[in-house]
């Protein structure tokens, strides 16, 4: 496999990653702060941890698409 190959894939599952830990940390922001009190504390609790977790993922995703162009020679954006 290619190095060219290689950079469209990682490029496409950084996206992916990029769009599905934005949505999670939606549908967390929207349970931890829009319905907390219909939850136990404890799930509260937890459902903040996800927020920090997620958007930590997510900062991940990008740093990894930044790499995927780096390698593709597109402008990094």
């Amino acid at each position: 496999m290619n190095q060219q190959s290689s950079g469209h894939k990682l490029l496409k599952g950084a996206n992916s990653a990029m769009v599905i830990f934005l949505v999670l940390f939606a549908l967390v922001a929207y349970l931890a702060w829009g319905l907390e009190a219909q939850f136990p504390l404890m799930v509260v609790a937890v459902l903040h941890f996800l927020q920090i977790l997620l958007a930590g993922l997510f900062k991940l995703s990008y740093v990894v698409r930044l790499i995927a162009q780096n390698q593709l020679g597109q402008p990094l954006r």
